[in-house]
């Protein structure tokens, strides 16, 4: 299976994975619209890009009232037409990798495997990979970070 990996020491901010997502999800160049946000740690000055993990026991998919939420090909894949925009989503996703913006919600879906966010990233600090053990631990890691269980 394939991810996005991110590698946050990489990652300027410049936001051009933010703006290919919106671009291609909503056809507007519009950062707020992406399904990946970079956040800014002013502390430690650096900068990286917060992306859906794909989790395993994922918690959109667990909570959601309306089971909205399915796996396809190992993909957590949303159904607009089963959502009532509750937005528990948003709410339980411990990575805030979900958004919502104008009403819509918005979660990564890999592009159907093609992902445009990797195309344009001209550092590298995103790529789509096949899993490996090294990969999976690295991706743990950034995860328990992200959590702040480091």
């Amino acid at each position: 299976m394939k991810y996005l990996y991110a590698y946050p020491e990489l990652c300027t901010g410049c936001r051009e994975c933010s703006i290919a997502c919106s671009l291609t999800k909503f056809g507007e160049c519009n950062p707020k619209k992406a399904a990946i946000n970079i956040v800014r740690d002013e502390f430690e000055r650096f900068e990286y890009p917060i992306i859906c993990m794909q989790c395993e026991d994922a918690q959109c998919q667990k909570f959601c009232p309306q089971n909205a939420y399915g796996k396809e090909d190992e993909v957590i894949k949303w159904d607009k037409n089963k959502c009532i925009k509750c937005r528990f989503c948003v709410t339980v996703c411990p990575y805030s990798a979900i958004t919502v913006m104008d009403g819509e919600i918005i979660k990564c879906d890999l592009c159907g495997g093609d992902p445009k966010c990797v195309k344009v990233c001209s550092t590298n600090a995103i790529r789509y990979e096949e899993e490996t053990h090294e990969l999976a631990d690295k991706r743990k890691t950034l995860a328990k970070k992200l959590l702040g269980k480091e």
